[in-house]
């Protein structure tokens, strides 16, 4: 949980709580500006998990919240993650108003291609890449479980992580076994746009940008997937 420490011990910023909100797909917190992760949830039976201190959130701040991304309980961490998105001010150099897929698709021509998560544009990648490999924490079909990442990821010449392996805690089990001179990118709304994960090797971030906070928040209680939430906007922050 390396990064997760880092994120949090960057956060030069507090700022109150006005609003939270947990819905099926997105949980996203409102604080010095507004901040969405994925909503997971334990893989207990019934997906029950206790949330520490729930119904009193709102009363602590977005820096205590953050220390939630620490938790082992998924629910937790991924209310962690939105208060740390609801912090960060987003850099505004080298910012793309694009989706990442793209640009996988693109650098991906003719490359092994290893991608964590289940995400659309895979069929336009398989259809121009050499080779596809998807990794999923419970793989169905062809997909990979992570016990292969230390086998198959030293081939890979692009790879695109989820920023949902920061919620469940694999991230640093999978980055030291990407190759130096790997296209890679952090990418799903979950992504915390901070320079700090160029410092580990990404040379894409792509998360999201929050335009209008009362749309996103009706979304969400709405049971909104990603392509039907609204407020939101898809952004790449690269490298250079």
């Amino acid at each position: 949980m390396q990064i997760i420490k880092e994120l949090i011990g960057s956060l030069k910023q507090d700022a109150p709580i006005k609003r939270i909100m947990i819905g099926a797909h997105w949980t996203a917190v409102s604080s010095r500006f507004c901040g969405m992760a994925s909503t997971v949830m334990s893989q207990k039976p019934h997906g029950e998990e206790m949330v520490r201190d729930a119904g009193q959130l709102h009363y602590k701040s977005a820096r205590e919240l953050a220390e939630y991304a620490q938790s082992n309980n998924p629910l937790e961490a991924c209310i962690g993650l939105a208060a740390i998105n609801s912090l960060l001010e987003i850099p505004q150099a080298n910012i793309t108003v694009i989706n990442a897929f793209k640009v996988v698709a693109e650098k991906g021509k003719g490359k092994h291609v290893a991608i964590f998560g289940h995400f659309p544009y895979l069929k336009e990648i398989k259809a121009t890449a050499r080779q596809l490999s998807i990794c999923e924490l419970t793989p169905a079909g062809e997909e990979l479980p992570l016990e292969r990442v230390a086998e198959m990821l030293p081939d890979a010449e692009v790879v695109a992580v989820t920023s949902n392996s920061i919620i469940n805690h694999t991230l640093d089990s999978i980055l030291p076994h990407i190759r130096s001179d790997a296209f890679s990118v952090l990418v799903g709304p979950s992504t915390p746009l901070s320079p700090i994960l160029f410092d580990y090797g990404f040379n894409l971030l792509a998360g999201v940008r929050i335009l209008d906070e009362e749309l996103l928040f009706q979304s969400i209680s709405q049971a909104a997937t990603f392509r039907q939430t609204s407020g939101v906007e898809q952004v790449t922050i690269s490298k250079e």
